[in-house]
């Protein structure tokens, strides 16, 4: 994420982030013990894939050339964007991750299509868990249509 300037400064109009919506990187969940009561290990996805460091630099760049185009900059008050000569350097210091978890439990692998657990009798999953792939957006409104659309199906079944 960047900022042309103080994002808390009244005068300031503009800011952009740059997020890599379809990470080649993937995080992990996994059980801390067998007892239910243990929170999982989670980790969250980072940079060990150079592909990602390069599309979130590539993204940086580009936006970057946007701030600096002179329609942009009167709403930007502060220094000239410049790329920082230490780019990798600063996505490594500046980066968070968004954690949209999904496919835990991903369709085909652990459920099947109606979110039905291979091998558990009467136990679905319901949730983005069962996703197999990282929507390029907020997962908020799949993980409903999932809910809704699998609930109705084990409405019928019970």
């Amino acid at each position: 994420m960047f900022w042309l300037a103080d994002p808390t400064e009244e005068d300031t109009e503009f800011g952009a982030e740059v997020v890599l919506l379809r990470p080649h990187s993937r995080g992990s969940v996994r059980l801390r013990s067998g007892d239910p009561q243990d929170p999982p290990l989670i980790e969250l996805p980072n940079l060990n894939d150079r592909s990602d460091l390069e599309r979130l630099a590539e993204g940086y760049r580009r936006a970057l050339d946007l701030a600096a185009q002179p329609v942009l900059r009167r709403h930007c008050p502060g220094p000239e964007p410049n790329e920082p000569e230490d780019l990798e350097g600063l996505i490594r210091t500046e980066l968070f991750s968004v954690p949209h978890t999904v496919g835990t439990c991903a369709m085909g692998s652990v459920v099947d299509t109606s979110g039905k657990v291979f091998g558990i009798e009467r136990l679905s999953v319901v949730d983005a868990s069962i996703m197999p792939d990282v929507p390029s957006g907020f997962t908020h409104v799949p993980t409903v249509m999932i809910a809704e659309r699998l609930s109705e199906h084990i409405a019928t079944v019970l």
